[in-house]
């Protein structure tokens, strides 16, 4: 057994009604896997840190009843041991990739398993911390982007929270395929992340409490003729503090309305949405009719569920360490972080609002 072989878990808490109160544990006396066939053993070098979704956790496991799930997806390491019928990789390879999401192995222990067609080979000038900290967020924009919005130049395409981390790979992902972009804000250093990067974006606007620009500023942005695609980082479902309280609607940063995503889109605008409980009302169908508009609903972690598009994910997964490695795309990290720090500031991931927290060992 190894001091560090830990796997980090998230439980939680049953009394509670708000879905980002989490419980932390670190389980210190976990013995060294093996690999199965197929699979690689990793010893991890980086992982990035990605806020808990209980809502989809206990769907998925909903047939299989746990008290704890592993945290931690996007890795990068080094292979250390390869399964039976491996072929592609040998000890001693640097990779990086994506756990799946009912995977056993947490990437915030310095041992994992992965299956050899969930990664891809790190090019030696891509450093471990940044090649966690952008993995997950680039197949996510991929996904987003390309394989529900086919995003292509001369589209304008609407980010809600784009100095986040996955709001980051968006803009620059949206600016590479030739998209004019928006993005929204809620703090001052939001604003001033999405002020400095370049080529500019079209219009950066400012999501608060006090006032609703969003609609009126899209309008004045696009001649009022509204964007091809949104991709949310959340939405509010609905409008009366009575209702909010009963659903436990409770965002530490202002989200948009439903119905201002809606109001946003073009004709044949497409709504790319994270909300897992999306509720849309008759109005809200019949004004997505009336603009020949679709929703589709953001869910990456899809790809290592299943193993039916195992080409495109690995298609995905090779040109997002190309892009990373050339500089095309930039990852933001927030911080670096210890084993000693992961339980703190997985507690604390939802108020970071530009960047990435990576565990680095």
């Amino acid at each position: 057994m190894c001091g560090k072989e830990a796997i980090m878990r998230c439980i939680k808490r049953s009394s509670s009604q708000d879905a980002n109160v989490q419980k932390f544990i670190l389980e210190d006396n976990e013995p060294r896997p093996s690999p199965c066939k197929n699979e690689l053993l990793v010893q991890v070098k980086a992982c990035g840190l990605s806020l808990i979704n209980h809502k989809n956790l206990s769907e998925i496991f909903k047939k299989e009843i746990r008290e704890s799930y592993p945290v931690g997806q996007d890795i990068a390491g080094i292979v250390t041991e390869i399964g039976e019928g491996v072929t592609s990789y040998k000890p001693g390879d640097a990779i990086v990739g994506i756990l799946p999401l009912d995977s056993l192995y947490s990437g915030c222990g310095e041992f994992c398993c992965i299956s050899e067609y969930d990664v891809v080979k790190k090019p030696s000038q891509l450093a471990f911390e940044d090649a966690a900290a952008a993995v997950g967020d680039c197949v996510s924009a991929y996904t987003a982007l390309h394989y529900h919005a086919k995003v292509c130049a001369g589209d304008t395409l609407l980010v809600i929270g784009g100095a986040t981390a996955a709001g980051n790979v968006l803009v620059q992902l949206g600016q590479r395929w030739g998209a004019k972009v928006l993005a929204t804000y809620n703090t001052q250093a939001e604003r001033q992340h999405l002020e400095g990067i370049q080529p500019p974006i079209a219009q950066v606007i400012e999501l608060n409490k006090r006032n609703n620009i969003l609609v009126s500023s899209v309008k004045e942005e696009t001649g009022g003729v509204g964007v091809d695609c949104i991709v949310d980082d959340g939405v509010c479902l609905f409008t009366t503090e009575e209702d909010k309280a009963l659903v436990g609607e409770n965002y530490k940063f202002p989200v948009p309305h439903k119905y201002d995503i809606i109001s946003c889109l073009g004709f044949a605008g497409k709504w790319i949405t994270t909300q897992p409980d999306l509720q849309l009302d008759p109005p809200d169908c019949q004004q997505l009719l009336l603009r020949g508009a679709s929703v589709s609903f953001l869910f990456p972690p899809a790809w290592t569920m299943a193993s039916v598009q195992q080409g495109r994910y690995q298609h995905i997964l090779l040109d997002v360490v190309d892009k990373l490695d050339k500089g095309t795309i930039k990852c933001k990290i927030a911080r670096l972080v210890t084993m000693d720090d992961v339980m703190e500031s997985l507690k604390t991931l939802d108020e970071v609002r530009v960047g990435k927290v990576v565990l680095k060992f």
